[in-house]
């Protein structure tokens, strides 16, 4: 068995080498196909006002579909699912807690072809995206204090460029950078569940915005690398409502605080 497994490596380089040569010519203009990726990442939400920090690691699942027309220019088709088991702390702490979100996007973009430094692609772009994230706390932190369950909705305006070079005759990479500008954010707090007597609160959002980066390396069909999602969001809007406990009103105010996420990962991705 050992003297086969050279000529084994042999065959596999041959078809290998075959493979590349029938794709001498990689592309690095925008073209018309489908990608399928799977990620894996970790996820930080933070509150800095309420020291409440939400960490998990995530799971997700990507598609891409591009339609490129004439004129260099291209449609975009982007969802994406994630989901994991988040830690919870603040006021106590709480663990397993399903987190999941997704996002939506279509985009419009333009390839601007350049000679320079053995040749690039830059395809600014811009559409509209929707990405929606549930967290599923309902229960009992660590003091006895009771959590909710609540969803958050953005819609966002994204505005970005993607980077192509060639890195040999089959290689190439494709660096990504955008920013997203929050048109609105509707938070939904199910307070309700921690308390009987509290009402379910809905907030907005109009002040925010989100970053992204990503860098993949192709080869073939594969491409693989890391990206990295931020999103900063301020203050809502205030909302007043008045509540009654043993017969007495109260006047009860609640907004979504200040808060961040970061989300940094790998992506192993197949076009076809």
């Amino acid at each position: 068995m050992k003297n086969k497994l050279p000529w084994l490596l042999l065959v596999l380089l041959a078809l290998t080498s075959n493979i590349y040569a029938q794709d001498s010519k990689v592309n690095i203009t925008t073209q018309t196909g489908n990608t399928l990726g799977l990620t894996v990442s970790g996820y930080q939400y933070k509150e800095p006002s309420l020291n409440v920090v939400i960490n998990s690691a995530l799971v997700g699942i990507d598609y891409s579909g591009i339609y490129a027309f004439g004129n260099d220019w291209f449609v975009k088709a982007d969802a994406r699912y994630a989901y994991g088991s988040a830690k919870y702390a603040g006021s106590g702490t709480e663990s397993n807690i399903p987190y999941s979100y997704y996002d939506l996007r279509g985009l419009l973009g333009h390839d601007f072809s350049f000679s320079e430094l053995g040749g690039f692609v830059l395809a600014p772009y811009t559409g509209i995206g929707y990405r929606y994230l549930f967290d599923n706390q309902g229960g009992q932190t660590s003091t006895g204090a009771n959590s909710y369950n609540r969803s958050s909705n953005y819609v966002y305006l994204p505005i970005g460029v993607t980077h192509r070079m060639k890195i040999n005759e089959v290689h190439r990479l494709e660096t990504n950078f955008e920013y997203d500008y929050l048109i609105q954010g509707t938070q939904v707090s199910h307070l309700s569940q921690a308390a009987s007597y509290l009402p379910d609160i809905t907030n907005q959002q109009f002040r925010g915005y989100g970053l992204r980066f990503s860098s993949m390396y192709q080869f073939s069909e594969w491409s693989i690398g890391p990206y990295l999602t931020y999103w900063n969001i301020q203050n809502s809007n205030s909302v007043t409502q008045t509540i009654a406990i043993n017969g007495v009103n109260y006047r009860l105010t609640a907004y979504e605080p200040a808060n961040t996420t970061v989300e940094a990962g790998i992506k192993v991705a197949y076009s076809f």
